[in-house]
């Protein structure tokens, strides 16, 4: 593919002019120049559509004083934010208060009526009172600005937090379900050989899906409910006809409807390990999920025998997936 001359001179034009914008944004200086600027042409407009001319060195000295006072009080809220209210600060206050005040009297008995000694007292009266006004204005501006600010890194520093929480929860839920599911088959290679390669296919499938799925913090439903349909497709190989499911599973195929990855199939597992505490000959495994309103109804039951647990329970119970999945919904819903 050509491009022409212009078009390339154009796309390094364009590609100049945006790496110009993005200086101006980061840059305080330029974004301060460009907001005086632009408090000036809006402060500009009235004096311009009154028709009086003669007022327009008035009002800009206006303008330009009102802005100096508002810095200056902002240059004090950096003071104060330094070190609170001590002496540097309240030294501050006072000498850009006073010198402000005398100046703004001295310009205002120029301009408005060409003697600075004859009226200096007079104007002094009405610009003291507008430094103090405009000096707190910046004040404020310099405490809000700051305390906004220290909201937002809270906020950033505790999403990152949960975040990398959520992240070290779910790669510790993966290697969890890959030690249960490597000790069934090593039981299964001792005495049913044949069924292993079906097992370690499945495996490879559900194994793809953790490593690669799980890297987003939200999925499409419907891809969490094919890993679940292919771990039942597993235990059923490892299970054999004792196993008896049955799965009354929403076909799904909003791809928008989404879920934290690796959620669901916690309490799956959970139940197919349980389901085996029991006296019967056939396991029992029941799973429904319906989506009504946006929101996920997921129920599972299985087969179980509390005698049989208590007289076989170990003395040492982890219980990591199960911790671990009430922990995450717990970060998730605080992170939003």
């Amino acid at each position: 593919m050509r491009l022409s001359m212009p078009l390339i001179s154009h796309l390094w034009a364009m590609k100049k002019l945006e790496l110009l914008i993005g200086k101006l944004i980061g840059s305080k200086f330029w974004v301060h120049l460009l907001f005086c600027l632009l408090f000036v042409f809006l402060f500009s407009i009235p004096v311009a559509l009154s028709g009086n001319q003669g007022i327009a060195r008035s009002a800009l000295f206006s303008c330009l004083f009102i802005l100096l006072c508002t810095y200056a009080g902002r240059w004090c809220g950096k003071l104060w934010l330094s070190g609170g209210v001590h002496a540097a600060f309240l030294r501050g206050l006072f000498l850009s208060s006073s010198l402000l005040s005398l100046t703004g009297a001295a310009g205002a008995a120029y301009l408005f009526k060409g003697s600075i000694p004859k009226y200096f007292v007079q104007y002094f009266g009405v610009s003291f009172p507008l430094v103090v006004l405009f000096i707190f204005l910046g004040l404020s501006f310099a405490l809000v600005r700051n305390s906004l600010l220290k909201q937002v890194n809270e906020a950033k520093l505790l999403q990152e937090q949960k975040e990398s929480e959520l992240r070290l929860l779910l790669s510790q839920l993966s290697p969890h379900f890959l030690f249960n599911t490597l000790n069934n088959i090593y039981g299964i290679s001792l005495t049913q050989q044949q069924r292993v390669p079906q097992l370690l296919l499945k495996l490879s499938e559900l194994l793809r899906y953790s490593v690669y799925e799980t890297r987003e913090r939200f999925i499409p439903l419907k891809n969490e409910l094919l890993y679940i349909k292919n771990y039942i497709d597993f235990e059923k190989i490892q299970t054999g006809d004792k196993l008896l499911v049955e799965s009354d599973i929403e076909k799904i195929d909003d791809a928008h409807l989404l879920i934290a990855p690796m959620l669901l199939i916690v309490f799956v597992e959970n139940a197919f390990k349980h389901s085996k505490i029991t006296r019967e000959n056939r396991i029992f495994i029941s799973i429904s999920l319906h989506v009504k309103d946006s929101w996920i109804e997921f129920r599972i039951k299985n087969s179980y025998d509390s005698a049989r647990y208590q007289a076989h329970q170990p003395i040492e119970q982890s219980g990591v997936g199960m911790h671990h999945t009430v922990k995450r919904l717990d970060l998730i819903a605080c992170a939003g």
